[in-house]
């Protein structure tokens, strides 16, 4: 092997420790210690790779990609440092960077990195390569894991591009944060930015939404109005809940996606828009497709830069920095004094698998604070989450449980003046109303997520949740 490393990192242990394992690795390796240095060695040497610290010194290694790529465009380029943050992570993606290391760095990650920029470069050798424009925006994303740092790689690079974008995760994962970033540190960010629920609007009103509607459409189109693509004209518009799209919706998304123009309801005439779109889902849209509730053209249509979010109990690592951003934003937001947060806690937070995700973690600290008295949350402030986890220690005691209570209840329905006869709907309304309720903030509101796993169709749900007062008509 005699690909060339260049190390530019100010830290002279940390260079002669990255250089030694690399050799062993077979790699040729020079060594650098500030910017002006490293850009010398890049002019007059055939490098390969560059493990690229942030903070050379006398330059922002970040700043100094720019200046490396016009001597070198081939080279593959690894950023390094001490403080990984996800701004950092999608400003390297964006400068074309090939990765990032946060330190400690781990060797066998090091030198897998490594290997396969190498062959990047060899495959990229004479293909001249860009920088990105520059953005002064701020991403909100937390997490300094493995899996985020992959994610926040492919958020830079899809930022860099105008193709459509598909966000995959689970609800609550933060999907539409990933789309604010893309567009935010997108040649569009000074455009509009344009949400469209789509599993919140009426399948009556969606297609109108979208695409606008001409006076006259329908009974209600007193006058003319554009859709949520001509609001987001030279933006980006964002489809949450793409799988929620009414199949005959679908196909008039489709003719937009490939023609580039849309035609309002009850008109005649197209109108070009200049949109750039990510769409994203928690369904299986491979399922969806086999059982011919979404189209399989459109889904290769949406899928160019697929984006996949992991949900928090694959993350764990990642929920300590999550409980104190949390903490510190609610804090200020309700202007109460500092408030700390015991160990005990946040362990027994990051042994929890939150099935909401960040949303429900989010959602769990801002109650926490709510309930609390003191200067400290402690386990009793999250009970609602800790009871969740409490095991029941055998099943006989579960059933003994819910027949104690069956029991309670019966005995207060005879001893009442209801009527004879309807003991079988007190007992079914009893138990069926916070069903539907937990079922509900397990899927933080999504309803065709929640018939599903009740086992019953949307619109018997939708009919339930209705009778028992949950949502209005």
């Amino acid at each position: 092997m005699s690909n060339l490393v260049l190390i530019a990192d100010d830290d002279d242990s940390l260079r002669q420790i990255l250089a030694a394992t690399l050799e062993r690795a077979g790699y040729k390796t020079v060594k650098t210690r500030n910017g002006t240095e490293t850009l010398a060695r890049v002019k007059t040497e055939d490098i390969d790779v560059i493990l690229l610290d942030i903070w050379l010194g006398d330059v922002n290694g970040l700043e100094l990609i720019e200046d490396i790529q016009q001597h070198n465009s081939t080279a593959s380029i690894i950023i390094i440092t001490a403080h990984g943050t996800t701004q950092t992570a999608i400003d390297a993606a964006k400068r074309r960077a090939y990765g990032y290391l946060t330190k400690p760095i781990d060797q066998k990650e090091l030198i897998s990195l490594v290997s396969r920029a190498a062959a990047a470069a060899s495959q990229t050798k004479n293909l001249k390569t860009s920088a990105s424009p520059e953005f002064d925006r701020h991403g909100k994303m937390v997490g300094q894991s493995a899996v985020m740092q992959e994610v926040y790689l492919k958020i830079g690079r899809a930022a860099v591009s105008d193709e459509t974008v598909l966000v995959l995760g689970e609800s609550g994962t933060g999907k539409e944060l990933v789309a604010e970033l893309i567009h935010q540190n997108s040649r569009r960010a000074q455009n509009p930015f344009v949400i469209v629920d789509c599993g919140a609007m009426p399948s009556s009103l969606i297609e109108s939404a979208l695409f606008g509607h001409v006076k006259g459409a329908y009974t209600d189109a007193h006058s003319t109005r554009k859709g949520k693509f001509e609001q987001a004209d030279s933006g980006t518009i964002f489809l949450d809940e793409i799988g929620e799209l009414p199949i005959e919706v679908q196909t008039k998304l489709l003719r937009v996606l490939q023609e580039r123009e849309v035609e309002p309801m009850g008109g005649t005439e197209t109108h070009a828009v200049d949109v750039r779109i990510i769409a994203a889902t928690n369904r299986r849209l491979e399922t969806a497709i086999t059982q011919k509730t979404f189209r399989e053209d459109l889904y290769y249509r949406l899928n160019v830069i697929p984006i996949s979010l992991p949900p928090l109990r694959e993350r764990k690592e990642d929920i300590p920095e999550l409980i104190d951003l949390f903490t510190r934003q609610f804090v200020e937001e309700y202007q109460l004094t500092e408030i700390g947060i015991s160990t005990e806690v946040i362990k027994q937070l990051t042994s929890y698998d939150w099935p909401g995700n960040v949303r429900e973690l989010e959602n769990a600290i801002k109650r926490a604070l709510v309930m609390c008295s003191g200067q400290m949350l402690l386990p009793e402030h999250f009970d609602t989450i800790f009871e969740k986890t409490a095991p029941i220690s055998e099943p006989g005691n579960l059933d003994a449980k819910i027949h104690a209570l069956l029991q309670v209840h019966v005995e207060q329905c005879m001893e009442s003046d209801a009527p004879l006869g309807e003991l079988y709907t007190e007992i079914r309304e009893t138990f069926e109303k916070p069903l539907f309720k937990i079922v509900l903030a397990h899927t933080n509101g999504n309803r065709s997520k929640a018939a599903e796993i009740l086992g019953i169709n949307r619109n018997t749900l939708h009919t339930k949740l209705v009778e028992y007062k949950l949502v209005s008509k």
